[in-house]
């Protein structure tokens, strides 16, 4: 792809614990070889929270605990700003985390996202890997029932409401394999960028 174009985005957003990170870095190391000759990036949400003693955070009285689960708690600012430095040093860009489709990124296009994938999970399944897993600041007891599920099926309400144009592909990781899944994904990468390099 030519330096003076910006570089083809996939987004990985939605539920917690939905295999969002992990297929991330699987496809990055995969585009990153010498098969395929690329520029390849990848920027995480999780990387951009705020540290737990800043003032923007909404507390959770009923938990005694930070709202995790929202835009506030993310630096949205500096995560746009990296966003849109990185994507016009690359020629692969994949945006990863839970709350992506829910920012309002602004973008020269008509869409930021030229592949845009969604994963879910059922609440069981959700809840059952959220508390196999260490956070720290550790989730209160009764945190994930009494507030992170209701905070997902908002979230997922609003991403596809503000993504209407884009696409949002439904993925759900204990329907399909997760190589099934990557494959797909690899599928729609490859033919995105032919299209995108014979129109360049």
């Amino acid at each position: 792809m030519s330096s003076s174009q910006t570089a083809l985005v996939v987004g990985l957003g939605g539920v917690t614990n939905g295999g969002k990170t992990t297929m991330c870095r699987s496809l990055e190391h995969l585009f990153s070889s010498n098969k395929y000759n690329l520029r390849v990036k990848s920027l995480h949400i999780d990387d951009y929270y705020r540290p737990n003693d800043d003032p923007n955070h909404i507390h959770l009285d009923k938990f005694d605990h930070h709202d995790w689960d929202c835009l506030e708690a993310i630096d949205i600012d500096r995560f746009i700003s990296d966003l849109q430095s990185i994507r016009l040093h690359c020629d692969l860009l994949f945006v990863e985390g839970f709350l992506i489709f829910n920012v309002a990124i602004p973008s020269q296009n008509h869409h930021l996202f030229n592949l845009a994938y969604y994963f879910d999970l059922p609440y069981e399944e959700c809840r059952k890997r959220r508390l196999e897993r260490d956070y720290d600041p550790p989730d209160p007891d009764g945190y994930f029932e009494g507030h992170v599920w209701s905070a997902y099926i908002k979230a997922k309400t609003e991403a596809f409401e503000q993504n209407k144009d884009v696409g949002l592909e439904l993925i759900d990781t204990t329907k399909e394999s997760f190589e099934n899944i990557q494959n797909k994904i690899i599928k729609d990468i490859e033919t995105t960028l032919k299209r995108v390099q014979k129109i360049s």
